[in-house]
């Protein structure tokens, strides 16, 4: 983030506090409750969303060294992420071009290569089939032919994105808004391939896959329900909001930011007196707190407009080598978690159950709830629902 929108913000903030008032759009925004229940409507995001666009799997300190890899099935399709000896990353669909089985699980690092476990057909780390076991039982099989299926992937600012579908190549900085304007800027400087990764959690939840998003994207909540964890040290319902073509940035302010106002308009940084959210368009959201950042991702479950699987990745500037710094680690991602876990989660699987009721044909976004709005316009333009 460059230092003018950092002081900038910090302005907006004081002028916002000082009128006791939020960022506002112009009118209530009434999103339909088919949005979150019906199956009609997630056939659309699960075939438009999670196949045609991008999506954020995972950032570059997750893949460090040569023969690193991961898998991904949280979009219905196995994904495969290796990062080969010169450095570069390669997507595959992580399928066996034998009989389909899948290379591998988890993550971890090959040394050598991908090798199946039901045939040992076995692939260097950029896709080419490299042992072809009694290839004698192969006639006319050119191991040239059957290396394994490329996807689209690119690896910019310590983060790594791929389209599930084949031959579906994208302009990640288009995506994020443009170079001149978006969020380019932002995700550069936080310098992201430094950071490494601390913990992992991932949720199985009874709600539609936004709603989980949906809670990151307003702090109006923050004191009825939030009361003795974030609350006392966030102000409620106030947050700034830009926005970046069909992400955001939303700026959740730190009561500490007070300390600000002695001090030299020059030194005034928005970074640790908030958080901040990025809504990376359609799943991701990334927190960027004052020394770590969160990565939450949400994925529909298929044809169960009422479920999503939630995935947490917490990343650190510095390896927890100690074990005063593991305490330190353990006791902010607790936090983070356990506000999550044990707040967020049951709110919003109980507005689900509501929604789904039939009680009511439609949520009510407030004025004050700018960043919800964006990001409910946005997939239901995506899918031509607007």
């Amino acid at each position: 983030m460059k230092k003018n929108t950092r002081i900038d913000m910090v302005e907006r903030a004081l002028t916002l506090l000082d009128n006791e008032d939020t960022t506002r759009v112009d009118a209530i925004y009434l999103s339909p409750v088919e949005s979150y229940t019906c199956k009609d409507w997630l056939a659309l995001e699960e075939q438009i969303l999670f196949r045609d666009y991008p999506l954020l799997v995972a950032f570059s300190c997750d893949l460090p060294s040569a023969g690193d890899f991961i898998t991904h099935d949280a979009t219905g399709v196995p994904l495969l992420l290796v990062r080969d000896k010169e450095g570069g990353i390669n997507a595959f669909y992580n399928t066996c071009r034998h009989r389909g089985a899948k290379l591998a699980k988890g993550c971890g690092r090959a040394q050598t290569g991908l090798t199946c476990p039901y045939h040992a057909w076995t692939y260097d780390f950029t896709g080419n089939l490299k042992v072809l076991p009694d290839p004698v039982s192969f006639p006319g099989v050119d191991k040239a032919e059957h290396g394994l299926v490329k996807l689209p992937v690119v690896e910019k600012y310590g983060m790594i994105w791929v389209c599930p579908k084949r031959g579906k190549d994208f302009d990640i900085d288009a995506q994020l808004g443009g170079i001149d304007k978006g969020l380019v800027d932002d995700l550069k400087s936080y310098q992201f391939e430094d950071y490494h990764p601390y913990a992992q959690r991932r949720l199985h939840c009874k709600m539609n896959w936004k709603l989980m998003l949906d809670t990151f994207l307003e702090p109006y909540h923050f004191a009825p329900l939030h009361a003795t964890t974030v609350a006392p040290l966030l102000y409620h319902n106030l947050c700034l909001l830009d926005t970046y073509g069909q992400n955001l940035r939303e700026a959740v302010i730190r009561k500490s930011i007070e300390k600000q106002r002695q001090q030299p308009r020059e030194s005034w940084d928005i970074v640790p007196d908030s958080a901040l959210v990025y809504l990376l368009f359609p799943n991701a959201g990334l927190v960027m707190q004052r020394d770590h950042v969160e990565l939450w991702r949400s994925y529909p479950v298929a044809g169960k407009p009422n479920e999503c699987t939630v995935q947490m990745d917490y990343y650190i500037p510095e390896p927890a080598e100690t074990p005063s710094a593991k305490d330190h680690w353990e006791r902010n991602m607790d936090l983070a978690v356990r506000t999550v876990l044990e707040e967020d989660i049951p709110g919003v699987e109980g507005i689900q159950a509501g929604l789904s009721s039939g009680a009511i044909s439609h949520s009510t976004f407030g004025r004050n709830e700018p960043a919800l709005i964006h990001f409910q316009r946005e997939i239901a333009k995506a899918i031509g629902r607007a």
